[in-house]
């Protein structure tokens, strides 16, 4: 890099001497040298104002670069993190529950029981969520903190929540997963009935088995079916009792199947009781309890409307929800 050096200015009224200039006489015409201002670069000139940061441009001003036209680079975001969260619980999902039994495993000691109701107390079903865990049960009512429940071994009272305030959470979160769980939720006299959707429940021998009611009732009511009269049934377990009673029906008679019942084996539909031989289930309405009552069609009527006359009357109650016999000759 070469320095530069500024010439020395003529004095003002002289013109600079031209080259071959002699004793006054110049051997050509004067040229004028025009001296161009010389920068150095190395030390540029302190602007006038100090710098100022440069401005955003407005996305529809200015020509768009390559860069810029085929989209700017956008950081990841918080919904993009949620995507991703959500894809990563999806694949969990299945597995939710032996994720969880590991873990809480490991914090009792290796007491998977006690593992399991910790599980239940976080989710919020507690002894519901339990109970329904029991494949063998059908039915489960609860009556503010006492829970009975009903399926293949019998009816019978287990050790209850402890207290209401738990006991709604339960019912609530049990609700809540209905969809999934295929648990219907329902209410009969008071009571908390929560109830599988496809579930079978007993059978008439298993009520016998369970201390519901003993052979001789059970031969009563059968002989009552055969006769086409009615036997109606009252109480919370009344509807898993008219179930699993409704296995003495003859095959191949024409049945109306109300709620919360199920076609007996071997037996047709009736799609109205006024085409039935029979009619199952809770509450079937009162045109066919007043055929039951009319001696019209025989019934297995579980906590009816009405106060028919009957062949048998049960009520389901006591510790062990066993029914009360009744003969009703009216």
């Amino acid at each position: 890099m070469h320095q530069a050096h500024e010439l020395p200015k003529p004095p003002r009224g002289r013109r600079p001497r031209a080259t071959g200039e002699k004793n006054g006489r110049t051997s050509q015409a004067p040229q004028v040298v025009e001296i161009p201002q010389v920068v150095q670069p190395s030390r540029p000139a302190p602007p006038s104002h100090p710098p100022q940061p440069p401005r955003r441009a407005h996305p529809q001003q200015g020509p768009q670069t390559p860069a810029e036209a085929s989209g700017p680079r956008i950081p990841p975001t918080a919904e993009t993190a949620w995507r991703t969260a959500e894809q990563i619980a999806e694949s969990l999902r299945p597995r939710i529950a032996e994720l969880w039994a590991e873990v809480l495993t490991r914090c009792t000691d290796g007491d998977q029981d006690l593992a399991g109701k910790v599980y239940h107390v976080l989710s919020g079903s507690h002894l519901l969520g339990e109970l329904w865990r029991d494949e063998r049960i059908d039915e489960i009512h609860i009556h503010g903190t006492q829970v009975t429940v009903c399926g293949g071994h019998g009816v019978h009272r287990v050790p209850g929540f402890p207290d209401q305030a738990t006991a709604r959470r339960a019912i609530e979160t049990i609700k809540a997963a209905r969809d999934r769980t295929g648990a219907v939720v329902s209410t009969v006299n008071g009571s908390v009935v929560v109830s599988r959707r496809d579930g079978t429940g007993p059978d008439a021998t298993a009520l016998v088995v369970g201390g519901v009611v003993t052979e001789e009732q059970l031969a009563q009511i059968e002989q009552a079916l055969r006769r086409v009269q009615a036997v109606t049934v009252t109480g919370p377990a009344a509807r898993i009792v008219v179930r699993a009673l409704a296995s003495l029906i003859p095959a191949g008679s024409r049945v109306f199947v109300a709620a919360y019942a199920r076609l007996p084996a071997g037996c047709l539909t009736a799609a109205v009781p006024m085409e039935a031989d029979y009619v199952v289930g809770v509450r079937p309405g009162a045109a066919a309890e007043r055929m039951a009552a009319a001696g019209q069609v025989g019934a297995l009527i579980a906590n009816p409307e009405t106060q028919i006359p009957t062949a048998l009357r049960f009520t389901v109650s006591g510790q062990s929800a066993a029914p009360e016999a009744g003969s009703s000759p009216h």
